[in-house]
This record gives structure tokens, C-alpha cells and sequence, in this order.
């Protein structure tokens, strides 16, 4: 259900950056732009294919809602990077490998060392090298907002929007009552069915409800509706601006190859100033 209904979110909002890329290309055109109408043209063609690719996944989490009344199986022996994309897909925002683990081991039983997850990234990246098309998707850093360099404590999915991948000033706030939200709405499904790893996720939720001012009560099990509405009022007050700075630094990084794109800007060391710092 949470999927279900973060797709639809997604559709949503990939709708709406269409209409705007639209109205920059008319714009463009009524000016006689040409860089204008080139910039809108390739936006639109990202969105068009996010949009197909975010539809297929909506048909996909449907059916499945439809011929089963339990969570998507896990498998512990799936390898790490699998475990790794269904937490994400799960989360939908960026994460750190510990939630990644956490939320794998509730879901299935079976938590893969955090530690593990640094070297997965660095095979990621290595095996992306050679062949970027060689999987539908990578485990890739976020990338920071302000200098569009990768940062390797947080983990997200290639098959993200660009924009999704990136973290600003606000984007740790934002993506943790997203995260409550994602969590809730498991939470509630599982207690729905009855099943045994609805303990597991309602632990896991306890710490980001807490942190939302009325989303719940001290010694009181959790209340996803309760925890769902808290987090999406301060998320309403967060949001616009949260995603215009994400938006911003995605357009800076817009014209670069697809590879920074996944993996961020090479970081550049100041030799110069190293140099009189351990002087």
C-alpha cells in the first residue's frame, strides 16, 4: 500500500514538471530561444521516460496488492544489492546503510551488516564504469545540494529522478518524515494481516515518530493514521522549498554526463591549502 501510494505521489508530481517543462518550451519558442527550447525539450524527454518508468511500476505494485495480502517477500539470500534496492524502493528517500539494515531485518528476519554496504558501493560504482547499462538500476550516493558531490553515507537508487537523489539544507528533515510516512503506512498494513513483523517495523518506526510533534504519546503503541497526518503537516510547511533548492542544484547538474549524474562531481582537493594547513 505505502508503494502503491508513493507511485501515485510521484505520477503525480512528475505530471505536474511536465506541465511546467511545457510551458518553458512554449515560452521558449515564442522567444526564439534556442538554448530555452533545447533545455526544455531534454527535460521533457527525462520526464516522459521517469513518468513510463514510474506507470510500470505502479501497474506492477497494483498487481501485486491485488494477488497478494502480505508485504512483497523478502528472500535473505538475495544478494546485498537487492536487499539493498528493495529497502530503498521501500523508503523512497535517501538512507543510511544502519536504516537500510534495520529495515531488511524487519522485513525479513535477517539484518546484513552495515559495514557491508561501503564496499557494495564501491562495486557498484567500479562495475558501472565498465558498463553502465549492464543492470536497470545501481546503488548510487546521494548527492549534495550545495557542491554536487557525492555523499557516500546515504544510499539511493540510480532509477531515482535526479532531483530525489539530492540532499539540501532541508532534505534530512523532509526525508525523515517521508521515511515516518512510508513506515506508518507498512505499519498499518501489516497490523492489518496480522503478521508477526509488524513489531518489528512499529520499533523501527518508534524513533522518527517521536521526533514529530503530535504524532504520538509517550507509552502509547504507535498510531500510523496519527503519525501519517502529524508528519505530513510539517511536511506541507517544508516541502515547497526543500524541493526548489533540490530542483536548482538538479538543473546545475542537468548538463553533465549521465555518470556524474549518478555518482556526483569529483570532489576537488585544494592541494595549495592542505599544504598550509599541516605546515
Amino acid at each position: 500500500m505505502s508503494r502503491t501510494l508513493s507511485l501515485v505521489d510521484q505520477l503525480a508530481r512528475n505530471a505536474k514538471r511536465q506541465q511546467d517543462a511545457y510551458a518553458e518550451l512554449t515560452k521558449a519558442l515564442g522567444a526564439g530561444d534556442p538554448v530555452g527550447r533545447e533545455r526544455a525539450q531534454a527535460k521533457i524527454t527525462e520526464l516522459t521516460a521517469e513518468y513510463q518508468r514510474l506507470s510500470d511500476a505502479l501497474r506492477l505494485s497494483e498487481l501485486e496488492a491485488r494477488e497478494i495480502a502480505t508485504p512483497r517477500a523478502r528472500k535473505p539470500s538475495k544478494p546485498l544489492r537487492e536487499l539493498a534496492l528493495d529497502a530503498l524502493d521501500d523508503l523512497g528517500v535517501p538512507a543510511a546503510p544502519a536504516l537500510v539494515a534495520d529495515l531488511t531485518a524487519a522485513l525479513t528476519g535477517d539484518r546484513p551488516s552495515p559495514s557491508r554496504f561501503a564496499s557494495l558501493r564501491r562495486d557498484e560504482e567500479n562495475a558501472a564504469r565498465r558498463n553502465l547499462a549492464a543492470r536497470p538500476a545501481w546503488i548510487v550516493p546521494a548527492i549534495s545540494a550545495s557542491e554536487l558531490t557525492a555523499i557516500p553515507r546515504l544510499l539511493t537508487s540510480s532509477s531515482w529522478s535526479l532531483e530525489r537523489r539530492i540532499i539540501g539544507s532541508r532534505s534530512m528533515r523532509t526525508d525523515n518524515l517521508r521515511v515516518a510516512i512510508s513506515l506508518a503506512h507498512r505499519l498499518a498494513q501489516l497490523r492489518e494481516i496480522g503478521a508477526a513483523e509488524a513489531t518489528r517495523v512499529e520499533r523501527l518506526l518508534f524513533p522518527f515518530a517521536r521526533s514529530i510533534p503530535g504524532a504520538n504519546d509517550t507509552g502509547q503503541p504507535i498510531d500510523p493514521k496519527r503519525v501519517i497526518e502529524a508528519a505530513q503537516a510539517e511536511l506541507t510547511i517544508l516541502e515547497e522549498a526543500d524541493l526548489a533548492e533540490r530542483q536548482s542544484a538538479a538543473a546545475r547538474l542537468s548538463s553533465s554526463s549521465t555518470f556524474l549524474k549518478l555518482w556526483g562531481r569529483p570532489i576537488v582537493v585544494d592541494t595549495k591549502a592542505v599544504e598550509r594547513a599541516i605546515r
